[in-house]
């Protein structure tokens, strides 16, 4: 076993579609609901989110289509990874090419120490600082 372990764990990106576009088959997932969007703060943003879940693993993506803001993506697009694996090029890649025009809003990384390094909750509640970094000047 290494002694750091780096995974993609989280991945929102947005993306063009045609208008009307609903979201796609996704090689290697299969939908299990597609529902409406309740609002979560006084902006609606996308009237309704189409669930999938992988046929592999625990990974799953939430694509969230008919915008109701014209300056919104057509596509806001969330993966979040199986815990053991994380997600793969390939369960990536099998989402980008239905996408036209888009980029990454977020990209989450998982980071798991062994032992060996030292690195135990003790270290990490002395050490770690958590939250938005924001380029300084």
């Amino acid at each position: 076993m290494h002694a750091v372990t780096v995974k993609i764990d989280r991945v929102q990106l947005v993306s063009w579609a045609p208008q009307g576009r609903t979201p796609p088959r996704v090689k290697g997932f299969q939908v299990t609901r597609d529902s409406f969007v309740r609002s979560q703060t006084t902006i609606p943003t996308y009237e309704r989110c189409r669930h999938y879940e992988s046929k592999e693993n625990d990974a799953k993506i939430y694509w969230q289509y008919w915008r109701q803001k014209a300056w919104l993506k057509a596509w806001k697009i969330t993966m979040v990874a199986d815990d053991s694996t994380g997600l793969s090029y390939d369960e990536i890649d099998a989402v980008l090419r239905h996408c036209k025009f888009w980029h990454f809003l977020t990209i989450e990384v998982a980071i798991d120490f062994s032992h060996s390094t030292g690195v135990n909750r003790d270290f990490v509640r002395r050490h770690a600082v958590f939250g938005k970094s924001r380029r300084r000047a």
